[in-house]
């Protein structure tokens, strides 16, 4: 809305930041307005880290503000070459001061951000552009209800929905800097304005890194998703920061490690209960091998370990005979405990301090997993056997360059290459480049891999749709092989299915357009996990929408329908075959699917495709989240059916519960955390052969509606 020149002002012979708005916009009310705003809320706060005016007026068609000019560039400018802890400590506290007074004068700024904040040449900040401040009393809004005020990266939740904000908006938007200026990233990312504010709604910012990790009490507080959860005042921040910056002591940072107090407390309470439990364990199992076992085995002597060798050497004939093989034996546990005792320890630590790892993107983490330490993909061109298999990769548009990156070897149609993991990558001028990992098998030699438009990338109001999958009809075994309720079924018509479990990103882009609530995510993350939290009736709702907005059939799939998609033309209990524990790396489950340390703690979702797809190439058809289906729970009419089938198990489920047949009963009208759905929908063809039937059946009278239409259509 207007540019900053570089200006002398001539009657008193100073340097000034001369901000002269457009031209072309005076003409608009509302930017004259915010224009002439900024210089009358400047002109009534009068703080030493918010920017003063000299003078402001008309010149011919030119609206300008006369201003300091701050020669020491901006944060924006600084973060880019990194700011150190204390630097970023004095900078907030500065900007803090600036809004403590603007908001006890009234002011909320709405706009705080890196390139608002300039340094004067003693490095001293400074908050400029108040253009979008607004009055907290005020009732007028610049702007039409539900419109979002405020740069996307840095904007509070209550800005991203478009509601009225106070001071703790501001001292949110701080909280994104002072993140940026710790780290040297923002805590949240996205291609699109959208899925950024959505991500300010519902999603917990990542964690502080080691080295700065004992500002995460006052990081969690400014970043609170309700305000009330917030600092109430920016006078509430500086009495926190002022100690802190101003005594390192309680923050000492040296060799890049926090020497938090607290957090050495944690580990040693934590390591104190380890070595209390291990006591009592190696007590008691020496105690009954030496046959001095307690009366009450609930209630364990607890001695030492040297306690523990002193009584075994002062035992009589302890070299010799069955008692020495005893001393040995017992020896030998106890450097097993003392080894177990150190892994748990360093486990322990390492849970404590380990850093949040980045975001595997899209659907890349399996092929990750199935790759690591085996020589399969790396290596799996050099292995010249006679299981290799022809890979043909089709790309669309089809002069697009293919690559394989996990090989050195050119790709060509058609190259043999040994059944394994592929990282492929499609690439043309004005498409966006994909990259895929793929699963090369028997069943799977030949990929479809489409490219998009960047025109269509750039539109975040580009309609995000699931990707299909065709699966051929056929008669299968459906149910248990194992039990007598299992019976033939025959699919009569091609259908096709989602790869994938309909996302967040394409489920909140259903509920944005039609104003529904954006269902909650747990705060494991939005974008490519699998939507949660919604119910049959949600699931219905969304298919009916893209049918009616695409033009294309899309639905629930039936039991029958999902079964034989998710058994992948197997009769085995799962996709992989028969044995439960080969589940590992193939499924997201609670129990079986994971290592025995990662099973005490809380599962979650993860990404869709983050575990390799069946022989139809459709991933996470066991476990992760479980899927609605169309039919009921019972055999119930459809009209009188309460309870909807919901099948394949999920990330809370045991891995017994994920098989092809696996089933619960679950309430319609009911959401859950571990539930989601996949659609399908009616090929081409079956949907033309429908809309041919549709216009031959004779059709049904609608008395009310033609009674209605003479009534309120006639012309007199």
């Amino acid at each position: 809305m207007a540019t900053v020149y570089l200006a002398t002002q001539h009657s008193v012979g100073r340097t000034v930041a001369l901000k002269i708005m457009k031209p072309s916009l005076d003409q608009d009310p509302e930017f004259h307005q915010r224009f002439q705003r900024e210089a009358t809320i400047i002109g009534q706060l009068s703080h030493p880290n918010i920017i003063p005016i000299y003078d402001i007026g008309r010149h011919e068609k030119f609206n300008y503000i006369s201003m300091e000019f701050l020669p020491k560039g901006s944060l924006d400018e600084k973060i880019t070459q990194g700011v150190a802890t204390d630097t970023a400590l004095k900078i907030t506290l500065g900007i803090a001061a600036a809004l403590e007074h603007a908001h006890s004068k009234g002011y909320v700024h709405r706009d705080i951000k890196p390139e608002n904040i300039l340094f004067r040449e003693d490095d001293s900040p400074v908050l400029t552009d108040f253009g979008i401040a607004r009055t907290i009393k005020s009732k007028a809004n610049m702007t039409q209800v539900g419109a979002v005020i405020g740069t996307p990266y840095y904007m509070s939740p209550e800005q991203a929905k478009g509601e009225t904000s106070d001071g703790r908006s501001d001292l949110y938007s701080l909280g994104v800097v002072l993140y940026e200026m710790l780290t040297g990233k923002r805590p949240f990312q996205a291609d699109s304005s959208l899925a950024l504010g959505i991500k300010h709604i519902h999603e917990q910012a990542p964690k502080l890194p080691l080295n700065v990790f004992a500002l995460q009490s006052i990081m969690d507080k400014l970043l609170a998703k309700k305000p009330e959860q917030r600092f109430q005042t920016a006078r509430e921040l500086i009495d926190i920061l002022e100690p802190i910056a101003s005594n390192k002591s309680l923050m000492m940072v040296g060799g890049g490690t926090v020497k938090s107090v607290q957090l050495i407390k944690t580990l040693g309470s934590l390591v104190a209960q380890d070595l209390r439990f291990f006591a009592n364990r190696s007590a008691a199992f020496f105690n009954a091998r030496a046959g001095k076992l307690s009366t009450s085995p609930a209630e364990p002597t607890i001695i030492t370990s040297s306690q523990l060798e002193q009584t075994l050497v002062a035992a009589p004939g302890y070299m010799a005979g069955p008692t020495s093989s005893i001393f040995n034996d017992s020896r030998n546990k106890l450097r097993w405990v003392y080894g177990s005792l150190g892994l748990l320890v360093l486990l322990a630590i390492g849970f404590m301090f380990v850093d949040e790892q980045p975001n595997t993107s899209t659907r890349e983490q399996w092929a990750q997993l199935s790759a690591n330490g085996s020589d399969e993909t790396t290596n799996a061109h050099q292995n010249v056997s006679d299981n290799l298999l022809p890979l043909t990769i089709n790309p669309i548009p089809a002069e697009a360059r293919v690559r394989i990156l996990n090989i050195k070897d050119k790709y060509s149609t058609g190259m043999p290459l040994a059944p394994a993991a592929y990282h492929i990558e499609i690439s043309h001028p004005g498409y966006a480049s994909k990259t895929k990992w793929i699963r090369l098998n028997a069943r799977n030699q030949t990929w479809d891999i489409a490219l998009q438009k960047s025109a269509q990338i750039a539109n975040p109001n580009q309609l995000p749709l699931p990707e299909m999958v065709e699966v051929y009809s056929n008669s299968f075994l459906m149910g248990d092989a194992n039990s007598s309720t299992a019976n033939t079924v025959v699919l009569e018509n091609n259908y096709l299915v989602s790869r994938y479990e309909i996302t967040f990103n394409e489920y909140d882009f259903f509920a944005l357009a039609t104003n529904r609530a954006l269902p909650d995510d747990m705060g494991w993350g939005r974008g490519e996990r699998p939507v949660i939290n919604v119910s049959w009736d949600d699931a219905i709702a969304y298919a009916n929408w893209l049918s009616k907005t695409t033009g294309k059939n899309y639905r629930l799939p039936t039991a029958a329908e999902w079964e034989y998609a998710a058994r992948g033309n197997t009769t085995s209990s799962y996709w992989w075959g028969n044995n439960e524990n080969d589940a590992h790396e193939r499924a997201n489950c609670r129990r079986g699917c994971k290592s025995f340390w990662a099973s005490f703690f809380n599962n979650k979702t993860q990404p869709v495709g983050s575990f390799p797809p069946n022989d139809f190439g459709i991933h996470d058809t066991a476990g992760n989240v479980a899927e609605w289906v169309n039919d009921c729970a019972d055999k119930t009419p459809a009209s009188a059916c309460i309870k909807r089938a919901v099948r394949g198990g999920s990330f809370a489920s045991k891995v017994e519960a994920i098989t092809a047949y696996s089933q619960v009963a679950i309430t319609a009208s009911k959401s859950r955390k571990s539930i989601g759905l996949r659609l399908v929908q009616e090929t081409p063809a079956q949907q033309i052969e429908n809309e041919i039937k549709n216009e031959n059946r004779p059709r049904r009278r609608n008395i009310f509606r033609e009674i209605s239409d003479s009534i309120f259509k006639r012309e007199n």
